[in-house]
C-alpha cells in the first residue's frame, strides 16, 4: 500500500491513501466461490486443495485491504467534516469567547475615548468577558484603523471611532491605509456632543441671521477658530460659507480647548465648537451662542435655534462616537453588540453619564448608521474639495 504525502488542512495534517485502485491490483475476479488462480499461475503448477487454499487467502488478504480502505475512507471524511465544523463562523450564541478589546484612535479623555470605556464597563457584565479600551494614537487615526481593518474578523476587537476617521480622512489625505467605507461595518452610534455656532460676546450679531447678514456685508472681515486644519470645526464653518455664499477667515488652533479660548477673548469672532467645551464660557458671558448644528434643537438649551432654522440649510454636524467591527464580523454578532449596547444606552443611568459631559445618547441600528455615514460622505467630499482643504 502507498501513502501519500502528508497534507495540511486547517491546522491538521491528514495522510491519504495514494490512489484507490493500485489496492486491487494483481487480483482476477471473481475469487470467492472458484478455482480460477491468481494471474500467472498454470495448471498443474499446485494442487487442486492447496490451490483452493492459496484463493481462500487471497481472498481473505483481500477483504482486509477492502475494509482497511473503506476504514481509513471513513476517517478521512470524519476528518474533514470535524475541521469544516471547526472553521463556521463563531455564532452569537458562543460570542464573546474571549477578552473583546475596543480600540480608540485618540489619547485617553476625549469624546471616543470616554464613549468607548462607558460601553466597556457596562458590557463587561452583560457578555460576561472582559472588555477592555486600547488607546492607539497617531498617523491621524490611521494606526488605530488599520489595526482595526487587519484584525480577525471575529466581533473580538472593535472600534470607536468619529467623523474624522470615518467620513473626513479620505478627503483630506491623497493616500490613506485603510477604506472607511469597506474595511468597517458600523454597529451603532453611542453619543453625539452637538456644535454650536459660537461668537465672541462683544461680537455686532446676536443671531445666526445677523451673523450671515454681517460677514455679506463685510466679507473677510470674520474670522473663525477651529481645533486644526482639516478638524470637523474646521469644516462646519466652510459649510456655512459653502450654503450661504458668505467669505470669512479660517484661525487654526492646536485643539478644542484653544479654539474656545481664542473666541472667548475676540482674537476670533466666531467657532463652531462644541457645546460641552464653551460652556464654561457662556457661564461667564465671554461666549454667547447663535446657533446649534443639528437638525433639532438640544433639549439642555430649548431656546436655541438650529442653523437651519437661522437660514443655513443642510447644516448637520455633530462630534459623535460611534461603535464599529472590521469588515466579515457575522450579521449574528453585529445584531447582538447593537442590541446589548442599544438596551444599555436606553437606561437612565447612561443617559445621566454622557450629560455630564455634554453629549447626547443617539444609538442608531447598523443600516440608519450606514446610511447616515453615506449622507455625511457625500457633503464632506464637496465642502472639502470647494474650500480647498488638504493635510497633504
Amino acid at each position: 500500500m502507498m501513502l501519500g504525502r502528508p497534507k495540511k488542512l486547517g491546522n491538521h495534517f491528514l495522510t491519504y491513501y495514494k490512489n484507490w485502485s493500485n489496492l486491487e491490483a494483481g487480483f482476477d475476479w471473481p475469487l470467492e466461490g472458484t478455482t480460477r488462480l491468481p494471474t500467472g499461475a498454470e495448471e498443474g503448477d499446485t494442487p487442486p486443495d492447496a490451490r483452493e487454499a492459496q484463493v481462500t487467502r487471497q481472498a481473505h488478504r483481500h477483504n482486509d485491504k477492502k475494509d482497511r480502505i473503506m476504514n481509513s475512507k471513513k476517517v478521512l471524511a470524519s476528518a474533514i467534516s470535524a475541521i469544516a465544523l471547526a472553521t463556521v463562523p463563531l455564532s452569537a450564541h458562543a460570542w464573546p469567547e474571549q477578552t473583546v478589546t475596543i480600540i480608540v484612535p485618540y489619547a485617553p479623555g476625549g469624546i471616543a475615548d470616554i464613549a468607548a470605556r462607558t460601553v466597556a464597563e457596562a458590557m463587561t457584565p452583560v457578555w460576561g468577558q472582559e472588555v477592555i479600551v486600547d488607546n492607539r494614537t497617531g498617523g491621524a487615526g490611521f494606526v488605530a484603523a488599520t489595526a482595526v481593518a487587519r484584525s480577525t474578523p471575529d466581533g473580538h476587537t472593535l472600534f470607536v471611532a468619529d467623523m474624522g476617521v470615518n467620513v473626513i480622512n479620505p478627503y483630506l489625505f491623497d493616500d490613506i491605509p485603510y477604506d472607511p467605507a469597506s474595511d468597517f461595518r458600523p454597529i451603532t452610534m453611542i453619543s453625539d456632543t452637538p456644535l454650536v455656532l459660537a461668537a465672541y460676546s462683544g461680537a455686532p450679531f446676536d443671531t445666526t441671521e445677523e451673523y450671515i447678514a454681517y460677514a455679506e456685508a463685510n466679507p473677510g472681515d470674520i474670522s473663525f477658530a477651529s481645533a486644526g486644519i482639516g478638524s470637523l470645526n474646521h469644516i462646519v464653518p466652510e459649510w456655512i460659507n459653502y450654503e450661504t455664499g458668505i467669505d470669512t477667515v479660517h484661525i487654526p488652533y492646536r485643539g478644542g480647548a484653544p479654539a474656545a479660548t481664542a473666541v472667548a477673548s475676540g482674537e476670533a469672532e466666531v467657532g463652531v465648537l462644541a457645546l460641552s467645551s464653551v460652556g464654561p464660557f457662556v457661564d461667564s458671558d465671554d461666549i454667547k451662542l447663535l446657533g446649534v448644528a443639528r437638525q433639532e434643537r438640544v433639549e439642555s438649551h430649548p431656546d436655541l435655534p438650529t442653523l437651519i432654522e437661522g437660514g443655513v440649510p443642510n447644516v448637520a454636524a455633530g462630534q459623535w462616537a460611534g461603535l464599529f467591527a472590521p469588515s466579515g464580523v457575522s450579521d449574528e454578532i453585529i445584531e447582538k453588540i447593537y442590541e446589548d449596547v442599544a438596551a444599555y444606552l436606553a437606561t437612565e443611568e447612561a443617559q445621566s453619564a454622557f450629560a455630564d459631559r455634554g453629549a447626547i445618547v443617539s444609538p442608531m441600528t447598523s443600516d440608519e448608521f450606514s446610511q447616515m455615514l453615506d449622507e455625511l460622505r457625500e457633503q464632506f467630499s464637496t465642502i472639502i474639495e470647494a474650500a480647498g482643504i488638504s493635510a497633504d
